[in-house]
C-alpha cells in the first residue's frame, strides 16, 4: 500500500476533514485514503441509517473516534452543510445526485446549488483552508471514439452545455454540463467574495478498482461495468463507449493531494490514467480467469484523445505516494476481487 508523504501539509494530520457522498464508490475511497493518511473524517450521506455500514467499516479499520457520519438529506437546500463543517479544516465535495432529473433546467441548478452550499459552509468556518471539488473529465470532453484531439488543463465542454439545453439532450451531456457549470460557479463565487479559501478540482474519467464493501454498495456506477462483463451481461453495456480509466484509489489519492499539498493551488487535476475499451477489460479477465468463457465485446473502437494534464497528475502521485498510476490490469482485478472470493 502506498503511504502519503507531503511535507508541511496545509491541512494538519489528525484534524477533521469533511467528505460528502461518503457511501458512494468514489466518496468511500476518498474517506479511506484520508483516514489512511492520518486525518479524521466526517462523512455526509443522505440517509444515516442506510449508510450505517460505512461507520461500522471505518471504525473497524481505523478504530473509534476517527470517523463520524452526518446526514445531509438535500445538498441543494440552503445551509445544507452548515452543521457538517463545524470544527473541520478541509472539505472534499464528492457528492453528486445520480438520480437527478435528466432535465437540464432542473439537474444543473441542483448540482450548482449543492456545490455552492458546500463551498459557502466551508468559507464560513474559519478553520477550513481547502475545498476540493469532484468534477469529471466529462467537464472537458465527452468520449469521441476514433477521433484524435487534445485536452488541455483549461478545456471546458462547451458542446455539452449547448446540447444539454437543446432538443437532443442526453444524460451524459446534462451530467457534463452540470460539472462545467459547478466548476465555474465555484470559481466565480471565490473571486467575487475575495475568499482566501483555496479550491482544487479533480476531474476523473471512469473509475475502476476495488470496492470498499461490495456487499453494502453493490457495484455502483462504473464499478458495474466489469461486473457486467463477468456476468456476460454485454447488452447492459451498449451505452459505454471507449474512454479513459482511473484506478479509484488513485482518484482518491489525488483528492487528498488537492487537500493537503501546499504547492497545489487552484488547479484542475485530471484523474485520467489511460485509454481503454471493454475488450481491454475482457483481456485482463481472460488472462487471470482462463477457466471462464469470455466472448469478445462487439464494439472495438478506440479512444484516441490525448489528455495533456495526465503528466501533472502522475507527477503529483509520484511525489506524494511514491508511484504513478495503477494500471488497468491491477484495477480490473481489484474490481472483481469479491466476485472471485465470493
Amino acid at each position: 500500500m502506498s503511504t502519503l508523504s507531503i511535507k508541511d501539509p496545509v491541512i494538519p494530520f489528525g484534524s477533521w476533514v469533511v467528505v460528502s457522498g461518503v457511501s458512494g464508490f468514489i466518496g468511500s475511497h476518498v474517506a479511506d485514503q484520508a483516514l489512511a493518511a492520518g486525518y479524521k473524517v466526517r462523512g455526509t450521506t443522505r440517509d444515516v441509517q442506510k449508510s450505517d455500514w460505512v461507520q461500522k467499516h471505518f471504525e473497524k479499520q481505523y478504530g473509534p473516534g476517527n470517523f463520524e457520519l452526518v446526514e445531509v438529506r438535500d445538498m441543494a437546500a440552503e445551509g445544507a452543510f452548515d452543521h457538517a463543517v463545524i470544527g473541520a479544516t478541509g472539505f472534499i465535495h464528492v457528492a453528486n445526485d445520480m438520480t437527478a432529473s435528466p432535465d437540464a433546467s432542473i439537474a444543473i441548478p441542483h448540482a450548482v446549488n449543492g456545490a455552492l452550499n458546500a463551498l459557502r459552509a466551508s468559507a464560513k468556518e474559519s478553520s477550513i483552508k481547502r475545498f476540493v471539488y469532484t468534477s469529471s473529465s466529462f467537464a472537458a470532453t465527452l468520449p469521441r471514439p476514433g477521433q484524435r484531439f487534445t485536452i488541455a488543463t483549461d478545456t471546458f465542454n462547451e458542446e455539452a452545455i449547448e446540447r444539454a439545453y437543446g432538443p437532443d439532450a442526453d444524460g451524459d451531456s446534462v451530467y457534463a454540463a452540470s460539472k462545467v457549470e459547478a466548476e465555474r460557479a465555484i470559481a466565480r463565487w471565490v473571486r467575487e467574495n475575495d475568499s482566501p479559501l483555496v479550491v482544487n478540482y479533480i476531474l476523473p474519467n471512469a473509475n475502476i478498482g476495488p470496492l470498499i464493501s461490495a456487499t453494502d454498495q453493490g457495484y455502483p456506477t462504473t464499478a458495474r461495468w466489469t461486473r457486467a462483463l463477468w456476468d456476460s451481461d454485454y447488452a447492459s453495456l451498449s451505452h459505454v463507449p471507449p474512454q479513459h480509466y482511473i484506478n479509484v484509489q488513485d482518484d482518491a489519492r489525488l483528492h487528498i493531494i488537492g487537500l493537503a499539498d501546499p504547492a497545489v493551488q487552484g488547479e484542475r487535476i485530471f484523474a485520467v490514467a489511460g485509454p481503454f475499451n471493454l475488450n481491454d477489460i475482457l483481456g485482463v479477465l481472460r488472462r487471470h480467469f482462463p477457466e471462464k468463457k469470455w466472448e469478445d465485446y462487439p464494439d472495438d473502437k478506440r479512444d484516441l484523445s490525448t489528455f495533456e494534464p495526465i503528466t501533472r497528475a502522475e507527477a503529483l502521485l509520484r511525489k506524494a505516494y511514491g508511484r504513478g498510476f495503477v494500471g488497468l490490469d491491477e484495477s480490473v482485478r481489484g474490481n472483481v476481487a469479491e466476485l472471485v472470493h465470493g
